[in-house]
């Protein structure tokens, strides 16, 4: 991520490459930047033995974990939590591990105040004095979760709520990729505040944290 893009996900598993590079017409990277200093083809990341690898394609500004560049061509073992720049800092990555057969989003155990609402007009959730803004789609996975509390939500419904135009189209089939990916970022705007669990090959529901 970096000042001027939004946050993007991409998904890698065993045996798959994911090629980071910059983005032009003719692109044919698996991730994309939008940054002229990125080199066309930059780095990639995969996953061998069920360990994830990062290699420098012999970019010309670079690529480092944990503030160390790397050597070009030379595969270097990351893990999550590991700080991975390109552009000496510029651009910043971050990896997590997203299993969806074991997935539990957890958050701090605090305090939840009293006073909470969804301004459906204005798309936004308000904790206490604490307005947070979201997508139209990260909103309506929310206030489907958050108006169905406790109970489960079907990952058919999360489709059917949020990607309705896509319903029916077998062209345009939503992937649990990106229903995945919604998921992660509606958590990471509630955190602190509410937990959202998985229910393996099923759907999601979110839950308050209490003391």
């Amino acid at each position: 991520m970096h000042k001027g893009q939004a946050e993007d996900v991409a998904y890698v598993s065993e045996g798959k490459s994911l090629l980071i590079g910059r983005a032009s017409q003719h692109s044919t990277v698996d991730f994309k930047l939008y940054n002229d200093f990125v080199s066309r083809e930059h780095c990639r990341i995969y996953m061998n033995g069920g360990k994830l690898h990062i290699e420098d394609l012999g970019s010309k500004h670079g690529t480092a974990v944990n503030e160390i560049e790397l050597v070009p061509n030379e595969p270097s073992e990351i893990a999550p939590g590991d700080r991975i720049t390109l552009i000496h800092g510029l651009i910043e990555l971050y990896i997590c591990i997203d299993n969806d057969l074991t997935r539990e989003f957890t958050s701090m155990n605090v305090d939840i105040p009293p006073n909470i609402a969804i301004n459906e007009y204005l798309q936004t959730l308000i904790i206490g004095e604490e307005p947070i803004k979201l997508s139209a789609k990260e909103f309506t996975c929310l206030k489907l979760l958050y108006e169905n509390m406790d109970n489960l939500i079907l990952k058919e419904e999360i489709v059917e709520n949020v990607w309705p135009e896509r319903v029916g189209e077998p062209d345009q089939l939503v992937t649990a990729e990106e229903v995945a990916s919604l998921l992660y970022r509606v958590r990471k705007r509630v955190k602190g505040y509410f937990t959202i669990k998985a229910v393996a090959q099923k759907g999601y529901y979110m839950e308050s944290i209490k003391n």
